[in-house]
C-alpha cells in the first residue's frame, strides 16, 4: 500500500511539472513582436537625421502634472482628436518615442516624425504613461515600375543596366517651416512695470477643474458695460518671474507667457462667456486678458548651412541671453530664449543672430592644474602627465617664479590674455520672434550644444 501511494504520488508530481514545462514552453515560443516595414536608415532625410541625433530636451521634468479623467497624470493638454489616418496607441511605461520609431516605423531616426505628429508634447524627453499617440508610417520612398500597357514612353522606363536600388527615388517632402504660426502666438515677452489689467478670467462652467483648453468656455469678470461685445479676441496671459541681466544685476522686467487665446461668445452686463479657440498651455481662473492683435510671423526664413567657426570682426553691438524657456538653465534647438537685445538697437522679427561665447573667460582644465598645486605640496616625479615638467631656470626668472607662486614648475599659458581672450565659441543660430524696446524673444534653430542665461548674442 505505502508503495502504491509513493508511486501516485510521484506520478502527480510528474504531471505537475509537465504541465508546468509545457505552460513555459509555450510562452517562451511565441513570436516575440516584430517591427513594421519601415523605411532604411539611409532613406530618412538629413535635417530628421540631425533633429533625431542631436535634439536634446529638458533634463527636468514639466511641472504642474494634472489628472485626466482615466485616472492617468500628465502636463500636457490632449489633442480634440488624432490627425486622419494615423494610428493611435496609448504610451506604455518605459516607452520612449525612438524606440517606438523603431518598432512601428523601422528606424529611431525616425522619432522626430512622430513627434511632429504629437505637437501638444512639449518637451520629446518626457513622455507620460496613459497619453495617446499618433503614429504615422511616412511614405518616403517610391518604386518607379514601366507600365506597358500604358505605353509608357522611353522616359518612363528603367533603363537598361540600371540596379533596383538606383531605380527607387525618395519622394519629395514639403519642407517644413523653422518658424510656426505656434511659436510666434505662443512665446513670451518681457515687460517692465506690467499693470495687471482688471479683465482676467473668473472660472469654468465646473468649479472642481482648476485648469482650461481649446474648445472649453470659460467666464470673464466683464461685459457689456465694460465695453466688452461678441466676437472680440483677447491673449490670456500668465505672469512669471522677473527677470535681472546676468552682468549687470539690473532688472529688466517680468516675463509675461501668452498661454491661449479666447473669443467672446456671450457678452452679459457684468460678465461674459468666451470660448477658447488657441491653447499654448493650460488656461486657469486669474490669468489676465489683453487685447489680441496679430503678431507677424517670419516665413521665409532659411538656416544657415553650418554654425561658424569664426566670423570677421562686426561693428554690430552684441547682447546677452538674458531668460530661457521654461527657466531651464541651458536650451538648445527648437527652445526659445530671451535676450537684451529690441527695437532700440534696430532689432526686426526675422532677424537671425549668432550665440557664441568666449570660452577663456570660463577658465581651463590647465589653470585648474595651476590651482591645485599651488594649494597643495605634492610630491611628483618627472613623468607625471598631469604637471608640466620643470625647466631650468636661473637668476631673476626663478626668483621671479618663486614670488609667483612657481612650484607649479612650469610656464602656465594664460588664455585670458592677448588675442587669446578674444576667441569666440560659436554655439548656434536663432531667429527673432518678437521684440519688445530693450528685448527680444528668440527660437534657437541650431545649436552645436546648451545655451545658457548670459551666453552672447551677435546679429547676422
Amino acid at each position: 500500500m505505502r508503495i502504491r501511494l509513493r508511486y501516485l504520488l510521484l506520478l502527480a508530481l510528474c504531471g505537475v511539472l509537465a504541465l508546468g514545462s509545457t505552460v513555459s514552453a509555450s510562452a517562451q515560443s511565441a513570436e516575440e513582436p516584430k517591427p513594421s516595414e519601415g523605411v532604411a536608415p539611409q532613406s530618412v532625410p538629413p535635417e530628421v537625421q540631425e533633429k533625431a541625433k542631436t535634439y536634446k530636451g529638458s533634463p527636468a521634468p514639466p511641472r504642474d502634472l494634472k489628472r485626466e479623467a482615466d485616472g492617468h497624470w500628465t502636463p500636457y493638454v490632449m489633442p480634440e482628436k488624432p490627425p486622419e489616418g494615423a494610428e493611435v496607441y496609448t504610451i506604455q511605461p518605459g516607452d520612449t518615442l525612438s524606440g517606438l520609431a523603431q518598432q512601428k516605423l523601422g528606424t529611431w531616426l525616425l522619432w522626430p516624425q512622430i513627434w511632429d505628429l504629437n505637437p501638444y508634447i512639449k518637451d520629446a524627453h518626457w513622455i507620460y504613461p496613459g497619453d495617446p499617440l499618433y503614429i504615422q508610417k511616412p511614405q518616403v520612398i517610391q518604386e518607379e515600375i514601366p507600365l506597358a500597357d500604358q505605353g509608357a514612353g522611353p522616359s518612363e522606363t528603367v533603363p537598361e543596366g540600371t540596379s533596383a536600388e538606383e531605380a527607387l527615388q525618395l519622394e519629395e517632402e514639403a519642407p517644413i517651416p523653422p518658424v510656426s504660426e505656434y511659436d510666434v502666438y505662443c512665446s513670451g515677452f518681457i515687460q517692465r512695470d506690467f499693470q495687471r489689467p482688471h479683465l482676467s478670467v473668473a472660472g469654468g462652467p465646473i468649479p472642481s477643474r482648476e485648469s482650461l483648453s481649446k474648445g472649453d468656455v470659460v467666464y470673464l469678470n466683464e461685459g457689456k458695460a465694460e465695453g466688452l461685445e461678441n466676437g472680440q479676441q483677447f491673449f490670456v496671459i500668465q505672469e512669471g518671474a522677473r527677470v535681472v541681466h546676468p552682468d549687470t544685476g539690473k532688472g529688466l522686467g517680468r516675463i509675461l507667457r501668452r498661454t491661449a487665446q479666447v473669443r467672446v461668445v456671450a457678452a452679459q452686463e457684468h460678465a461674459s462667456i468666451a470660448e477658447v479657440v488657441q491653447s499654448c498651455d493650460v488656461v486657469r481662473p486669474g490669468d489676465s486678458l489683453v487685447p489680441f492683435r496679430p503678431i507677424p510671423i517670419p516665413w521665409n526664413i532659411q538656416k544657415s548651412s553650418q554654425i561658424p567657426l569664426e566670423l570677421p570682426p562686426t561693428d554690430k553691438p552684441s547682447g546677452r541671453v538674458v531668460w530661457s524657456e521654461d527657466r531651464m538653465e541651458s536650451t538648445g534647438q527648437h527652445n526659445t530664449v530671451y535676450i537684451d537685445m529690441g527695437s532700440d538697437r534696430q532689432l526686426l522679427p526675422g532677424d537671425k543672430v549668432w550665440f557664441f561665447r568666449f570660452p577663456a573667460s570660463q577658465g581651463s582644465l590647465t589653470s585648474a592644474w595651476k590651482d591645485l598645486y599651488r594649494q597643495q605640496s605634492v610630491e611628483v616625479s618627472d613623468n607625471d602627465l598631469f604637471r608640466p615638467k620643470k625647466r631650468a631656470k636661473s637668476g631673476a626668472v626663478a626668483e621671479a617664479d618663486e614670488s609667483k607662486g612657481g612650484d607649479m614648475g612650469g610656464e602656465v599659458l594664460d588664455l585670458s590674455a592677448g588675442d587669446l581672450g578674444t576667441i569666440r565659441h560659436f554655439l548656434g543660430e536663432g531667429v527673432v520672434l518678437t521684440t519688445e524696446r530693450e528685448t527680444a524673444c528668440v527660437k534657437v534653430l541650431s545649436s552645436l550644444g546648451e545655451i545658457g542665461i548670459g551666453d552672447r548674442v551677435l546679429p547676422q
